[in-house]
């Protein structure tokens, strides 16, 4: 499950495109935050996706990208062009192809790495999608989980939506804002499409898949919360709608918290384990902010630098470890939880006031910039975060676990194949 929006100029007030996603994936599994420098590329290299490898292409852009471990390609990322891109898995009566393709997260970053418009990026995904389909696993311990995929795709000029089924696709194209939420938006007033003409994408669904995962309530949430604040939505505003509850816990949440909480290994088996906010300025320039980690509720938006990145968001495999900041948060994040009433009142005031901080000295930037104010203040972020986040794990050490037996039984299961540390 994920969630995914754009939203542009009149709707921020400010001349400013902003893009918001929450990539939800297994509890467990590691999302990095890497800066990819540009690169040229032999003739004849080839490239090794997920399952599959492809030809390379002669120049590949700059990026920043958050990312499964296990996967080349990406949840979400942006391009020294401007380029933005997250996308959500779709649950179809079309079933991926037998052979290995390529997966949603490798069109994302190759889309990415390939083109300087949002308009280019779309023809990238058709082109490989064509080439290669999309198949192979896509769950990282579940490797039965494969899906169809739909993607927000967005510049300075505008955003699009693509959806897919099988090696076909559709595009629909949009001025103000777009939100997306792991089911199928465009009915039959595509733009351009590979369907035949009048074809409605929505006959496509996997219904109770689809029901499952909570998607109508998690979509109708976010286009609510644009619609409010239209004409003023600052960085801020989307950080808020990332960190969204269906309920006032999200104990009541089931798949309907656009902030996402695992709970079970059944039904509710994702959680938000990334976020990213990305503004695109006028003149090139840009502001990324990052999660770095599970559960936005719990943990501030940190600007993050393409050209001075944060080197721990790029380190963690699969079991705990102390030079990663994924990890270093996952073992608050899961205390935390086992005490979530409690400890989110505590947080929450902190986590305002040092995002406040952090926008007001974080200002647009080239993507080049290194300048110290810039460098310091990305990187303090993060250090302050470790901090804040250290200090509570040693005040939960005299609070009580009041979780649901159920999710008690879960997370300690979790903490153990992982070597997470339990207070």
């Amino acid at each position: 499950m994920c969630d995914t929006m754009g939203i542009g100029p009149k709707f921020t007030g400010s001349g400013i495109s902003t893009f918001g996603k929450n990539s939800d994936r297994e509890a467990d599994e590691v999302q990095l935050v890497l800066s990819i420098p540009r690169k040229s590329h032999p003739e004849r290299e080839v490239l090794k996706c997920t399952h599959i490898a492809i030809p390379q292409v002669s120049y590949t852009h700059a990026l920043v990208i958050s990312k499964p471990f296990w996967i080349w390609g990406a949840e979400m990322g942006v391009n020294e062009k401007g380029v933005v891109i997250g996308n959500e898995a779709l649950f179809t009566k079309i079933k991926p192809e037998k052979e290995p393709g390529l997966i949603g997260m490798d069109l994302l970053r190759l889309a990415l790495e390939r083109s300087g418009t949002a308009e280019e990026a779309a023809g990238v995904i058709i082109d490989l999608l064509s080439k290669y389909g999309q198949a192979g696993p896509c769950g990282y311990r579940d490797k039965k989980f494969s899906y169809m995929n739909s993607f927000i795709i967005m510049d300075r000029d505008g955003i699009l939506i693509l959806e897919t089924a099988g090696r076909d696709y559709a595009i629909k194209l949009h001025n103000d804002f777009a939100v997306i939420s792991n089911g199928i938006t465009i009915t039959s007033d595509w733009d351009r499409s590979s369907f035949a003409e009048g074809t409605d994408l929505s006959i496509l669904t996997d219904p109770i898949t689809t029901y499952f995962a909570g998607s109508v309530s998690r979509k109708r949430q976010n286009d609510a919360a644009i619609l409010k604040g239209r004409g003023s939505i600052g960085i801020t505003d989307v950080f808020s709608m990332l960190r969204s509850h269906y309920g006032p816990t999200p104990s009541q949440g089931f798949n309907r918290d656009v902030c996402m909480h695992a709970a079970d290994p059944w039904i509710r088996r994702s959680q938000t384990t990334g976020s990213m906010v990305v503004e695109l300025h006028p003149e090139d320039k840009i502001r990324i902010f990052v999660t770095a980690g599970c559960a936005p509720c719990l943990t501030p938006f940190k600007p993050f630098m393409p050209a001075a990145p944060f080197t721990d968001t790029a380190k963690g495999g699969s079991v705990y470890s102390e030079d990663s900041f994924w990890w270093r948060h996952e073992a608050y994040h899961i205390n935390a939880v086992l005490r979530y009433d409690s400890v989110k009142p505590l947080v929450q005031g902190s986590i305002m006031d040092l995002e406040a901080q952090w926008s007001e000295r974080f200002t647009a930037h080239m993507w080049d910039s290194s300048e110290d104010s810039y460098r310091e203040t990305s990187h303090r972020a993060f250090i302050e975060s470790d901090r804040m986040e250290r200090a509570l794990m040693e005040h939960m050490r005299k609070m009580r676990r009041p979780a649901a037996i159920l999710s008690h039984f879960y997370w300690k299961h979790i903490a153990q194949r992982t070597g997470i540390p339990l207070v």
